[in-house]
């Protein structure tokens, strides 16, 4: 039912130990999933392939090095044959193990979810958000229209559909003024964020959630950080 899709580089020392400390953790909590993977630089590919290969078991490797995250990432999707997945960074750490994954996927599919949300939610976790929803046993619910957040997120659980379509609409947009240039998955969030384009709340009825507790906390490094500012 759900594909990880991850399209990604590492070329800092710091990130790579990262994700050699993590890809076990990761690919025992995705254990049911096939993974679809880019590789978008030719730096560390080595390294980075055999991590993965040693790791996970169904898996789809490639070493696309277009300058283009949504359009790298467009064309993963169309290998992807499930009808929902999992868009991950790389740089996360792991705070769930199979079981907690499996009950939260339960209640996805129980409720009929389209996009949930899985990195940086500290804030919308909080008392003050929590009449916004309704709330289940692992996870807090809202209708789109009524989303907490501000932009759609490259950190998140898609139905495939919906993530394939916010890809191809991604080049509409060309003409805007961006802060991050279209190599990064910045520039995808940037491109849905909620004051530029209405681009959660026009999703309307949609049925969204968030997880109640932090499942993967996402290690920034200091220079990301600079970025992003």
């Amino acid at each position: 039912m759900i594909s990880i899709v991850q399209n990604f580089i590492c070329t800092q020392p710091a990130r790579l130990k990262l994700i050699e400390r993590e890809i076990g953790k990761m690919s025992e909590v995705f254990r049911d999933y096939p993974f679809f993977i880019n590789y978008n630089t030719t730096e560390n590919y080595d390294e980075v392939k055999s991590l993965y290969e040693n790791n996970i078991k169904n898996l789809t490797f490639t070493n696309d090095l277009t300058r283009d995250w949504s359009k790298v990432t467009l064309d993963l999707v169309n290998l992807v044959e499930t009808e929902y997945l999992i868009v991950l960074c790389e740089d996360f750490e792991y705070r769930i193990d199979y079981e907690g994954w499996k009950k939260i996927e339960t209640e996805i599919f129980e409720n009929n979810v389209k996009y949930m949300p899985i990195g940086r939610l500290w804030k919308y976790t909080t008392q003050e958000y929590h009449g916004g929803y309704i709330e289940g046993d692992k996870l807090w619910f809202y209708k789109a229209k009524d989303s907490p957040g501000s932009s759609l997120s490259t950190d998140a659980f898609y139905e495939t559909h919906l993530f394939k379509m916010k890809l191809l609409e991604v080049p509409s947009h060309k003409d805007e003024r961006y802060r991050f240039p279209k190599h990064l998955p910045h520039h995808y969030e940037e491109t849905f964020w909620e004051e530029k384009n209405n681009a959660v709340k026009i999703l309307d009825d949609m049925m969204c959630a968030i997880p109640k507790d932090i499942i993967l906390m996402h290690e920034q490094e200091e220079t990301e950080t600079r970025l992003n500012k």
